[in-house]
């Protein structure tokens, strides 16, 4: 007797639950139907798949090599019909990606931009923080994650996209406010406020002072860009944003862009996954749409947060 998909189907839906009644909720069976199917399965496979640790269902090491199995032989499923439909002339199928909080004021546009040119991609995007990225992309989550920080100690396939200005900003009323050439240090005495350690962010700045021999002193934490912003308006202390972030209120006044030395700091957003994965036809494909249309993309994107100027390679 062999291994079926319906068996590896049902065994990838357990895994996933932690449970073999909701299990056979998801796939319209009694959980009976399901236990003798993963039964059969473990014989097949010779060592047991779960276990139970108190009332608590836990994957084997086996189960855990099968689990990861699995999700390589459906992935190269779906992979397979969506090259056949490509074939047949139409892109269908679903993309899913992953990206740090700092990029979702601009991500959805990438998406839009891509899915005018194909409306017949599912596409699901996941935003949170860097470390939660670099975890998901290890585990190979997801088909492409959009990142500025990338990880120098994986073996990664990274694809340029779009430069991200990062600019010191202060409420209109701080005496900063207007001045021109004001040094590093001069900055560095203020109040910074930044996001929480881990953050794509908070580590570009903090390089860029040690880059220059310095290190932030007084910080105060706050959770989001949106809390900083405010903040900064507040008059709760100054900090470093990316133009994406903050053109509304830039545009607006409430807050206003210092004249820094050695600023903006210029990350550049990035395309990646693992260096051995093989890209799904819509992953592939949203690849090549943006670095063939990389000029059209930053004008597009540019126009849509009002006119801020995005720096040329």
């Amino acid at each position: 007797m062999k291994m079926t998909l319906r068996q590896l189907s049902l065994f990838e839906c357990v895994a996933r639950h932690m449970s073999y009644t909701k299990a056979a909720e998801e796939k319209h069976l009694t959980q009976p139907a399901v236990s003798i199917q993963i039964k059969q399965l473990e014989e097949h496979v010779g060592l047991p798949l779960f276990e139970y640790i108190g009332k608590k269902l836990y994957l084997t090491d086996a189960g855990r090599e099968l689990q990861q199995a699995c999700h390589d032989v459906f992935q190269r499923m779906e992979n397979l019909e969506m090259a056949l439909t490509q074939m047949k002339g139409g892109m269908h199928g679903n993309l899913r990606i992953a990206t740090v909080t700092s990029a979702k004021y601009f991500a959805p546009h990438l998406i839009g931009e891509f899915n005018r040119h194909y409306p017949d991609v599912d596409l699901s995007l996941v935003v949170t923080n860097r470390n939660n990225v670099v975890q998901r992309l290890a585990n190979n989550e997801d088909d492409l994650v959009l990142m500025a920080q990338v990880p120098r100690d994986m073996k990664l396939k990274v694809y340029p996209i779009l430069d991200n200005p990062m600019f010191p900003v202060v409420a209109p009323g701080h005496p900063l406010a207007g001045q021109k050439n004001v040094s590093i240090e001069a900055l560095i005495q203020e109040r910074f406020l930044t996001r929480e350690q881990g953050s794509g962010s908070r580590k570009a700045i903090e390089d860029h002072f040690k880059e220059h021999g310095l290190k932030l002193e007084q910080t105060m934490e706050l959770g989001s860009s949106e809390t900083i912003k405010q903040g900064v308006m507040a008059g709760l202390g100054i900090s470093v944003l990316s133009r994406f972030s903050m053109a509304l209120e830039l545009a607006t006044g409430c807050l206003v862009d210092v004249d820094v030395e050695s600023f903006p700091i210029v990350r550049t957003w990035c395309l990646v996954h693992p260096a051995e994965k093989r890209l799904s036809p819509a992953a592939q494909a949203f690849v090549d749409y943006f670095l063939s249309n990389e000029g059209q993309v930053k004008e597009a994107i540019s126009n849509r947060f009002m006119g801020a100027e995005l720096p040329h390679n």
